[in-house]
Order: structure tokens, then C-alpha cells, then sequence
């Protein structure tokens, strides 16, 4: 029996869209499917696209894709209920195209990107909830939408973060995520005109900032870590919220938010500003939301759904690692279309690509990150630690000066931090970092 496609892509989002893209333009016959009524409208992004993976598909994309500005800044920093300690980096080299990374709205770029597949020769089917995949023993067959399959030798497992169809599946055993290996994403979007935002983050035209921010404020327990990225025309603001914190909790994802927006370091970003937008969303958590393998009889799995979201505390990089896996995919599955053959043997090269692509290196070098990146301790003590010494370094005491040691022991004393912490944490983190 002939198949419906030659390669079905579930997801048009970072990962799906360029890959649905890849296998059009090398002349397969491949479907789209999205779940949304337009590409973009269930993703939430509120961040920074890093590299030019996207060069091998779309030469030009850099200047046809609805992209936001180009970074110039980034910031890191910790915040107390009153105090902000940051540091910035400013690379001379992001001011100079081809720039390494941008800030963007995902309703826009993956409209655009679905926009491009289906010019390329892809079938793009938007408001399609598939059910599940189709199993035919221990292989994928396709998909089944409204009780019926649609077949393809080769499918590509591109859902984002929830990722339905793996749960509860040889893929995914476990029926639902677990707490330990997702995040909340909440996320705010408010309009500022171009000429008060560039003034007000003292950047140029087509100029972005961005800036990450450890909160030490929120209630006992809480950890989050807060983000402000620059649009356009808008301003992105948000937190990631470790789920497992939540529970038994009475905190809820709105009010800690307004907790965040109500520091003053971040209040007067949005003095004046109009709220357009309002959404959260559920976040990977790098190798511990990890799949049993990467690959099987008939599917691959590629982007969020893979668990491919690396985070070591001072950079946050998602929607990189989605088009580079969703482009290997793609690159396997030709090739198991040119050898008639969608077996796993086949598609292990796509494994084997992750791998010298540096992907899963990645991942697996920085395995330890998310137990130092939720470490409660960064989320009380060294907030307070931090703007403790750097005030009385910095400040100017009516008193006599004091000697750094001493300014380290008051600070500690302070955040109620001790020693046998201070050093064990920062062993931990020079060994994960």
C-alpha cells in the first residue's frame, strides 16, 4: 500500500517548520501539522534566537524573517526585595552583521516559517490536534487525526515541550511530565514606543537588550528566575518558575509575576507601557526532560520535544537547538527516503548527527546544571549575599573603610550563609558550569 506522504513533521514551530522546509525543497513529499489555527499562535516567547543555523535552509532569512533587533546586551543579575546586583556584557562583535542573535516574537517568525515551507512544496495543515501517533506494533506508521491515519515511512515528533504524542509511549513511558524535568514560562508583553525604548535600555535603532535576573524576593520556597527582552516595538517580561517549587504552596503564577514587575529595577522599565499580551507556557528542562532515545522505527524527535533546551543559569537557548535538530532530522530522513527504508537502523544516523552537530554534548557536559541552576540557596541566600558586599564595597560608610574580609563575613552573616555552603556551592558550580 502506497503511503499518504513520504515524511510527516508534527509542529510547525522552530524545529518542524525548517525541517518540513528541508524536505520540500529536496523534493519530498512531506506534510505539515500544526494544532494551532496559525504557526505561532500556542508558542510563547518572550527570548533571544541565537545562531545562523538557519543559513543552510534560508540564506536570506536574517533579513526577510519579521525578526525583532538584533542583541547588543546582555545582562545577569540578582535581585532582593529592595536591591539589584548585575553585570553586562556588551561583545563588540554583536554589533556587527551578520549578527549572532535576535530577539523575536514566535507568532511572527514561525507564521513566516510555515509561510516558507508550504512555498518550498510542503502540504501545511494548521488546526489538526493529532491524537497520537500510529502505531503499528513497535513501529510509527504516520499520525491519527479523528480516528483515521494518514501514513508516512518516516515521522518527525516536532510537538514542543508537552510533548503528547511521546507520553506514555515506548518514547516517553511515563503518562504524564514529571516536575523535576519541566518549567512554568509566564510571560508579559507591553507597548513602548520605539524612541522611549531605545532611551529608556540605551540602545540604538534596531538595537536589543536583554537581561536575566535570579529573584531572591518570592515567597519562602519559590524559585524563579525573571527576564526583560527588548522588542521592537514591545517589551517582553517573564519568569521561569521551577513547577516542583510550587507545590503545596499558595502561589500562584499571576501574583508572582506582579511580584517581579513591582521591583524597582523593573517597574521603571515599564513606567507608561501597555499591556498587549499575556500567556504562559511549559518549558523542558534540558537533559533531565530527555526522551528514552532520539529515534526509533519510523519517528524521530526533535526541538522541545526532545528535551533540547539548555540552561546553565546565565544563558537560557531553546529555539537554537530546535532548528539544528529539526535540519538533522530532515537530513535522515532523506536519506531513509533515498534507501526506501525508515527503520531505526536507518535512522540512527540522526542520533549519530546529534551528536557531532555538539548537541548532545551539550547536554551531556552540563548533565549537573539543573541541580545547581535550583539550588534554594541561590534563590534566598545568594541574592542578599551579593548586594550585601557589593554595598559595602562600594558604598561610602561614614565610618572607617573595612577590609574585604571582613565585608565577606558581615555579607555572609547577612544572607545567613556559611562558609561549608559558600564553598560547596561554588565547587558545585565550577564543576557543572
Amino acid at each position: 500500500m502506497t503511503d499518504d506522504f513520504e515524511a510527516i513533521v508534527v509542529g510547525a514551530g522552530m524545529a518542524g517548520a525548517p525541517a518540513a522546509i528541508r524536505l520540500a525543497r529536496a523534493g519530498a513529499n512531506v506534510l505539515l501539522v500544526e494544532r494551532a489555527p496559525e504557526a505561532g499562535m500556542k508558542n510563547l516567547s518572550g527570548g533571544i534566537l541565537w545562531g545562523r543555523d538557519l543559513d543552510a535552509i534560508l540564506p536570506r532569512w536574517s533579513e526577510e524573517m519579521p525578526l525583532e533587533r538584533h542583541l547588543v546586551r546582555k545582562r545577569f543579575g540578582f535581585l532582593t526585595a529592595g536591591d539589584a546586583v548585575s553585570f553586562d556584557l556588551e561583545d563588540h562583535h554583536w554589533r556587527r552583521p551578520p549578527y549572532r542573535a535576535h530577539s523575536v516574537l514566535r507568532a511572527r517568525t514561525d507564521r513566516w516559517l510555515a509561510h516558507e515551507a508550504e512555498s518550498a512544496g510542503a502540504t501545511v495543515v494548521t488546526s489538526v490536534p493529532v491524537e497520537r501517533l500510529n502505531w503499528e506494533g513497535t513501529r510509527v506508521h504516520g499520525i491519527v487525526q479523528g480516528g483515521e491515519p494518514m501514513t508516512a515511512p518516516v515521522t518527525l515528533i516536532c510537538d514542543g515541550a508537552n510533548s503528547r504524542l511521546s507520553l506514555h509511549t515506548p518514547i516517553r513511558p511515563e503518562a504524564r511530565l514529571s516536575a523535576s524535568a519541566t518549567e512554568l514560562g509566564i510571560k508579559e508583553v507591553y507597548r513602548m514606543a520605539p524612541s522611549v525604548l531605545e532611551d529608556r535600555f540605551q540602545v540604538g535603532p534596531g538595537e536589543a537588550h536583554a537581561e536575566e535576573w535570579v529573584v531572591g524576593f518570592l515567597p519562602p520556597g519559590v524559585m524563579a528566575g525573571g527576564f526583560v527582552y527588548t522588542n521592537r516595538e514591545t517589551v517582553s517580561i517573564g519568569l521561569i518558575v521551577n513547577i516542583g517549587s510550587l507545590f503545596g504552596r499558595q502561589s500562584y503564577a499571576h501574583d508572582l509575576l506582579e511580584q517581579f514587575k513591582m521591583h524597582p529595577a523593573i517597574a521603571a522599565r515599564l513606567e507608561g507601557a501597555e499591556l498587549v499580551e499575556y500567556g504562559a507556557k511549559l518549558i523542558s528542562s534540558g537533559w533531565a526532560s530527555r526522551p528514552r532515545a532520539f529515534h526509533g522505527d519510523g519517528w524521530m524527535i526533535a526541538g522541545d520535544a526532545a528535551g533540547f533546551v539548555f540552561s546553565n543559569g546565565l544563558v537560557i537557548q531553546g529555539m537554537n537547538y530546535a532548528v539544528r535538530s529539526g535540519l538533522l532530522a530532515a537530513e535522515t530522513a532523506l536519506e531513509a527516503k533515498s534507501a526506501g527504508d525508515g527503520s531505526a537502523r536507518t535512522l540512527s544516523r540522526y542520533t549519530d548527527r546529534l551528536e557531532s552537530s555538539g548537541i548532545l554534548p551539550d547536554f551531556r557536559e552540563f548533565e549537573g546544571m539543573d541541580r545547581v541552576k535550583w539550588n534554594p540557596r541561590f534563590y534566598t541566600a545568594y541574592p542578599r549575599f551579593a548586594a550585601e558586599l557589593l554595598r559595602g564595597m562600594m558604598a561610602d560608610p561614614s565610618g572607617r573603610k573595612r577590609p574585604a574580609r571582613r565585608l565577606l563575613r558581615e555579607a555572609q552573616k547577612a544572607a545567613g550563609l556559611g562558609t561549608r555552603s559558600l564553598l560547596s556551592d561554588g565547587l558545585d558550580l565550577l564543576r557543572h558550569l
